[in-house]
């Protein structure tokens, strides 16, 4: 799985890192950045929930192939 923060619509609330600090960091800019751009098994339902709950939808997850 693959993880993208669209930084056009990220509106830096924090919400992903608080919800998940192992997954997501903030950037210098105040936008969410993800730790990990290949989701590690391990990780998939922290990304998965940060991303259900981002007021701005922003995080998407997406099935490698």
């Amino acid at each position: 799985m693959r993880v993208i923060v669209d930084n056009d619509i990220c509106t830096g609330c924090g919400l992903c890192a608080s919800i998940c600090p192992d997954a997501f960091d903030m950037s210098n800019e105040g936008k969410a950045v993800p730790r990990h751009k290949s989701i590690p098994s391990w990780y998939e339902q922290e990304y998965q929930n940060a991303a259900d709950n981002c007021p701005e939808n922003a995080i998407k997850i997406y099935c490698q192939v």
